[in-house]
């Protein structure tokens, strides 16, 4: 598969071939690796210390899973739904988000490197400790009250992200490409320092400042 650009940013997709896929309905004990995934529901999934890797899921519920340093390979996630997962010590690699439902989730302790998130909801999110050791894009996706604490974002692109209310809080954020968001929204101004912004966005940045410095404008 071709690799996708957002923004100035290159991102490697999965590459995955149907014929190499097997259709798996059943949970995985520890890995899931070269399976079709289609409409199941495996709410609560718990994994550990296993790899999913080259695998493709469509429609499956994976609400309330829990996954626990695992690795995640050259994989592709269509309308799954990561509602309430806890993802604590993952490593995502090349992998493609699309049209998931990631609402509540819980991301601590992880790297993300050559991944995209499309048209996802990711409203109230947290993410804590995870930094970028790779490209990341989020394109069109929802962070509305998300929060993300001690985050290393270095090497991501958001494009038409809707971030209201997105709380940021000792994160890093040098070189992070926001060109194309609404950003007044956002809380946390010393987050943002370095970050990469178009000239008509410094009038947002102004309203961040006037907020939290409870400037009195007169």
């Amino acid at each position: 598969m071709e690799p996708r650009t957002v923004g100035e940013t290159r991102i490697l997709l999965p590459d995955l071939d149907p014929r190499d896929l097997d259709q798996v309905t059943d949970q995985p004990d520890v890995d899931l690796v070269e399976a079709m995934v289609d409409g199941v529901s495996w709410t609560g999934l718990q994994l550990s210390g296993g790899r999913v890797s080259g695998s493709h899921l469509v429609d499956v519920d994976l609400s309330d899973a829990g996954w626990r340093n695992l690795v995640v390979y050259g994989c592709r996630f269509e309308r799954v739904d990561f509602a309430s997962a806890r993802l604590h010590g993952v490593t995502l690699e090349r992998c493609e988000f699309v049209g998931c439902r990631m609402t509540g989730l819980n991301l601590a302790r992880s790297i993300l490197k050559n991944v995209v998130f499309d048209d996802c909801r990711l409203d109230y999110a947290t993410l804590t400790d995870t930094r970028t050791t790779g490209p990341v894009g989020l394109v069109g996706c929802n962070l509305t009250n998300a929060a993300l604490a001690r985050c290393e974002l270095t090497r991501a692109t958001l494009h038409e992200c809707r971030l209201t209310e997105v709380e940021l809080d000792g994160c890093d954020l040098h070189g992070t490409d926001l060109r194309g968001n609404e950003l007044s929204g956002i809380l946390g101004l010393l987050s943002l320092r370095g970050a990469v912004i178009a000239e008509d966005q410094l009038t947002a940045l102004a309203v961040i400042a006037g907020r939290e410095l409870e400037l009195d404008v007169r």
